[in-house]
């Protein structure tokens, strides 16, 4: 008869201890398992505690498994997949990127009654049908289009001959009509993507397109691509034209018309997609008008004061997401403002949907497994580091080399502390500690700090506080915070803290994968990325 096994599993925040009447047979049958056993929705994958690096390793074969082994459950993040066919239209139905949420959550937000939502969510994802003015996630590899018939035959035939004795399209009669329609045709899924690319993205384009058709090469250019990188910034710009005229929210936000006296001039202020947002300033769903979404919104506010109507609240906040982001955008309203408008915008399950609706991306799971896979070289990197930051660093990692079996959370903590000095910028600009006071002295304290965690020990408790406003409280650790605080960043559209920007520039391109070629990453986010690769 085969032996029970017992091991020690970490799900985030919780440790477990999983009995089982004998080993499994596979890796994925043990997946399954605990899976079940857990109520977890999300694909998995495993890794286990290794004594000989004392650390987790990915967990590949199950004979690696033994007996009373510690195991972590590491959570993949969904895929999303966007959708351009035409769906019939149902009624009385919003159909919007969300997530049925559960109805339980320690997490409280100050504003709010004592109603909460969970923080962790399954992941079945409701795809709409896509609007005009909703995006696309920017492509690793760009697609070019089909062109107009005739464009594809001059091509084709362009082509040939390149490769026949080297000769350019650039010569022949045809040429301005097919450049024409190139433009034309790359303009327009271009703007499906963003309305506004970067000078980075513009150049992605030109070499997608002269690698499937290297006849367009130009001559005189250095690479055969600047003429093409030009000739798009133009035909994009004047594409945009188009777009506000058909009234996209994204594009009319900047007409002079909407601007203030002080910024009306073309290149001045411009509100558009500056960290990775794929939906930025969507339009309003069909069929709704911003009265019927503020009348949608006085309601969302009196379920905000229910209990246990965490699903109700992601569905409102789902349909009202147009709305928000044009106050948000257009107005800049300040937090205090929000919080009375959009209480349940502060809710952390709300912060981690609404990260989704803007990116496209699941936060914590995303944010928290790319922390833990890059922890190791980390950890490396940090005991490497000398001089007085490598001292302060070594202050910090005293808690890890003096209790090796340290939570996941505490070790998460001190990774993210590292980090900040190692970065070369100040923990005490990010995470305020206070030893004998309780949260509302804190909060009063930092009434005109623009953004700060806090963590207080009379009684033990973190929080967020933006323009002196405490917004979220009641976060379980520090790791957390930091995840939420992200978030905020996008939901508020608010801009980076300048003594933090290579921390969040990590926790964007690192942890959540958003965007490496927009900005142009910093030389200090390059060479960590070298040393870790």
């Amino acid at each position: 008869m085969e032996a029970a096994v017992k091991f020690r599993v970490i799900l985030d925040h919780d440790i477990k201890k999983l009995c089982l009447p004998g080993m499994p047979h596979t890796v994925k049958e043990l997946e399954a398992t605990i899976k079940q056993t857990f109520g977890i929705s999300m694909d998995i994958s495993l890794q286990r505690k290794d004594q000989d690096f004392d650390d987790f390793v990915t967990l590949s074969s199950i004979d690696d498994l033994k007996d009373r082994d510690t195991l972590k459950v590491v959570y993949v993040p969904p895929v999303i997949l966007f959708s351009n066919v035409d769906i019939p239209e149902l009624p009385t139905e919003d159909y919007s990127i969300s997530r049925s949420v559960s109805e339980n959550d320690s997490v409280s937000q100050p504003s709010t009654s004592s109603g909460s939502i969970s923080a962790e969510s399954d992941d079945t994802i409701i795809l709409s049908p896509r609007s005009p003015g909703m995006h696309k996630p920017w492509p690793t590899d760009f697609p070019i289009p089909k062109f107009s018939y005739n464009t594809e035959l001059v091509l084709q035939k362009g082509n040939e001959n390149y490769l026949r004795d080297g000769s350019l399209l650039c010569k022949e009669k045809s040429y301005p009509g097919v450049k024409s329609n190139i433009l034309e045709c790359l303009a327009e899924l271009i703007s499906s993507y963003t309305p506004y690319p970067s000078d980075a993205q513009r150049c992605a384009v030109a070499e997608a397109l002269i690698k499937k058709n290297p006849c367009l090469k130009e001559p005189g250019s250095f690479n055969g691509l600047y003429g093409w990188q030009q000739s798009l910034k133009y035909k994009v710009g004047n594409y945009r034209s188009k777009l506000r005229m058909h009234g996209i929210p994204e594009v009319l936000v900047n007409s002079l018309k909407r601007k203030s006296s002080e910024d009306k001039l073309p290149a001045k202020n411009i509100k558009k997609p500056r960290k990775a947002e794929v939906n930025y300033l969507p339009p309003h769903p069909a069929g709704e008008t911003e009265d019927s979404l503020e009348s949608n919104r006085l309601e969302l506010i009196s379920e905000t004061k229910k209990k246990n109507n965490g699903r109700v609240i992601n569905e409102m906040m789902s349909r009202t997401f147009s709305l928000r982001r044009q106050e948000i955008v257009g107005q800049a309203p300040s937090v205090a403002d929000l919080l009375e408008r959009w209480p349940a915008l502060f809710e952390p399950s709300q912060i981690c949907e609404e990260f989704l609706r803007i990116s496209g991306i699941s936060l914590e799971s995303t944010f928290m497994s790319q922390l833990d896979r890059q922890t190791p070289k980390l950890l490396s990197l940090f005991n490497a580091k000398g001089g007085a930051v490598g001292q302060r660093i070594k202050l910090q990692m005293m808690t890890l080399i003096q209790d090796p079996s340290a939570s996941v959370e505490k070790r998460r903590e001190v990774v993210l502390r590292c980090l900040i000095e190692y970065m070369g910028e100040r923990q005490e600009d990010l995470i305020s500690v206070h030893h004998s006071h309780d949260e509302t002295e804190v909060q009063a304290e930092l009434g005109s700090c623009p953004l700060k965690i806090y963590m207080c020990h009379q009684p033990d408790t973190i929080g967020i506080i933006i323009e002196g406003q405490p917004v979220v409280r009641g976060v379980p650790n520090l790791s957390k915070a930091c995840c939420l605080l992200f978030g905020l960043t996008y939901a508020l559209d608010l801009k980076y803290p300048s003594k933090l920007v290579h921390t969040f520039e990590i926790y964007q391109r690192l942890f959540v994968g958003l965007d490496p070629m927009r900005p142009k990453p910093s030389s200090k986010y390059a060479n960590l990325l070298t040393k870790l690769s």
